[in-house]
């Protein structure tokens, strides 16, 4: 009868713990999402967080594009639409909320310049070429203008073609980004880490 007490008080304790470790896994799921791309989805709160261990660099493919819609264009048909500029301010007020200190870049693209623009009225964007070369040489880039910004923040409105290989390089995993999607990077013991995709919620 004792033993089979115990056999019962055993069984118990070992379903607690079951139930426990279930309860923790299922945080942590619900915590990490994954995209179905394989990349981990970061929203801005978990991007905030992220930054305050190491400055992060935000790639942001650039708003709809003027010549590839029927939607009335802002203004140069090489830029991008109305409703891709509201979706661009949109979209930067939500990461402003979180992260305020960033420098801001784009390609020289119409398209990218017009995007970084209405993304943070606020703020000076400057112009790089070189966010539109997107093979290994763009890591290069990105490592140029963090030092440009002294180890703060850095926003680069660039093309999907770039996230596209960044995407392929790091995770070997196909990435397709519409328009104002983005990848989420920071420097770590001099090496470019990829943290994941920068997802609303």
């Amino acid at each position: 009868m004792l033993a089979l007490t115990l056999s019962s008080v055993k069984s118990k304790k070992y379903i607690a713990i079951l139930m426990m470790v279930f309860v923790i896994l299922a945080g942590l799921s619900t915590r990490l999402a994954w995209s179905s791309n394989g990349l981990q989805q970061i929203d801005n709160e978990t991007l905030a967080a992220i930054a305050q261990h190491h400055p992060v660099v935000v790639l942001f493919r650039h708003a709809e594009r003027c010549d590839r819609s029927s939607n009335e264009c802002l203004s140069d048909k090489a830029g991008i639409t109305v409703n891709g500029a509201n979706n661009a301010r949109e979209r930067g007020n939500a990461f402003s909320a979180k992260i305020k200190d960033y420098d801001l870049y784009s390609s020289d693209a119409i398209r990218t310049i017009q995007s970084a623009t209405w993304f943070s009225a606020d703020k000076t964007v400057t112009v790089d070429k070189n966010m539109q070369e997107c093979g290994h040489s763009i890591y290069r880039s990105i490592e140029e203008l963090q030092a440009k910004s002294q180890n703060k923040n850095v926003v680069i409105f660039t093309h999907n073609h770039c996230l596209a290989y960044i995407a392929k390089d790091k995770r070997g995993v196909k990435f397709e980004p519409d328009y104002l999607d983005a990848l989420v990077m920071h420097s770590e013991n001099g090496k470019l880490i990829l943290d994941g995709e920068l997802v609303s919620r």
